[in-house]
């Protein structure tokens, strides 16, 4: 997977990432903590990658915390399916 950073700034991050769902995921999660705004961007489902847009006042920070939450309910996810397939 290959994320690029088209922009950064204090207030300001937009990136552009090879994976819709994961754009999906990242941006669910980052709008479950204060943000100004959080949204992606298809041009085209074949012919562009996803871009994300986030606006907060850290804009790195809420996505690596995004992330954070996203590996955290995989693993709970995990657990939950190793018990049920025992």
């Amino acid at each position: 997977m290959k994320i690029n950073v088209l922009e950064q700034e204090d207030e300001k991050l937009k990136i552009e990432i090879d994976d819709l769902t994961l754009v999906n995921l990242l941006n669910e999660n980052i709008w479950k903590k204060k943000v100004k705004y959080s949204a992606y961007s298809v041009d085209h489902p074949y012919l562009s990658k996803p871009v994300l847009l986030v606006k907060s006042s850290n804009p790195k920070q809420s996505m690596l915390d995004a992330a954070e939450r996203i590996i955290e309910d995989v693993e709970e996810l995990r657990k939950k399916a190793e018990h049920a397939l025992k």
